[in-house]
């Protein structure tokens, strides 16, 4: 496992349409992951809540609308959220003109949960993109370089 990367050493996959980069990822930690997102213009991730985790939402690059909960708030970069578990909550690129990159941390305070660690982070994110392409958003892809 590398300790020291930069952004553009991770690996790169798409989800749901989007371009991701796996910077360190729970296969390595039991306890975080952190994930590089990029929105083109006029994109936007679906509502959805984290039953297990805590996120910490970094704007790096470009203007986001972030809803946690009944806020939501415009913020450039640079810029955080807090998303508490259990919190719905969504990001969309609210720049015309520049895309959108934000990190995301993903804390499990009690360590990840055997379930969620047993297959891999390849797989967790097959299932998320199958859960919303369910939902009607994105393709079911899954995590794919």
């Amino acid at each position: 496992m590398t300790f020291i990367k930069r952004f553009d050493e991770g690996e790169a996959f798409e989800c749901i349409g989007h371009a991701f980069t796996m910077l360190v990822s729970r296969d390595d930690t039991a306890c975080c992951e952190a994930v590089l997102q990029r929105l083109p213009l006029g994109a936007h991730t679906p509502p959805n809540a984290h039953e297990t985790f805590i996120q910490l939402l970094i704007v790096t690059e470009g203007t986001a609308a972030i809803t946690v909960a009944d806020e939501t708030r415009t913020v450039a970069a640079p810029a955080i959220a807090l998303v508490p578990r259990r919190t719905e909550h969504a990001v969309r690129n609210a720049s015309d003109v520049e895309p959108l990159a934000y990190l995301y941390v993903s804390v499990w305070e009690e360590g990840i949960p055997p379930d969620e660690r047993r297959s891999g982070w390849r797989e967790v994110y097959r299932l998320i993109a199958a859960e919303y392409a369910a939902r009607g958003y994105g393709s079911p892809s899954g995590a794919s370089s």
